[in-house]
């Protein structure tokens, strides 16, 4: 694994939580069956309905999601906490969402900011181990 600075952990992390997002759902959808719902003749189904677009995630995404995931393993739990919570906000939005994640974990905005750069710190040391 190559050893990175604590903007590339973040960068790392952020990515790690655009690929999570990619990802299929743990819970598979159910197929219900309705006998009612089902039109008499062909004129009665929608042309214009589509399936939503699916992005999947590349070989590489999938590959720098593994090594955020082995290094998110080897924190503290309150840590790995913080990161995962903020990289999934990040990647919903150009960048984290403080106001929410401190809501989220009951502590001010800055408390939490905190927190995740002393997380990403802690992630650097323990990157060696």
């Amino acid at each position: 694994m190559k050893k990175y600075n604590i903007t590339e952990l973040d960068d790392l992390f952020i990515e790690a939580g655009r690929t999570e997002l990619m990802l299929a759902p743990v819970k598979m959808k159910r197929i219900t069956n309705s006998w009612l719902d089902i039109p008499e003749d062909w004129m009665h189904y929608n042309p214009k309905h589509q399936r939503k677009l699916r992005i999947r995630p590349t070989m590489e995404q999938m590959t720098r999601y593994s090594e955020a995931f082995d290094l998110g393993l080897k924190l503290p739990l309150e840590d790995r906490q913080v990161i995962w919570a903020t990289a999934i906000s990040a990647s919903r939005r150009h960048r984290p969402n403080w106001s929410e994640l401190g809501r989220k974990f009951k502590k001010d905005r800055r408390t939490v900011k905190n927190d995740y750069r002393g997380a990403l710190m802690k992630a650097w040391m323990y990157q060696d181990a």
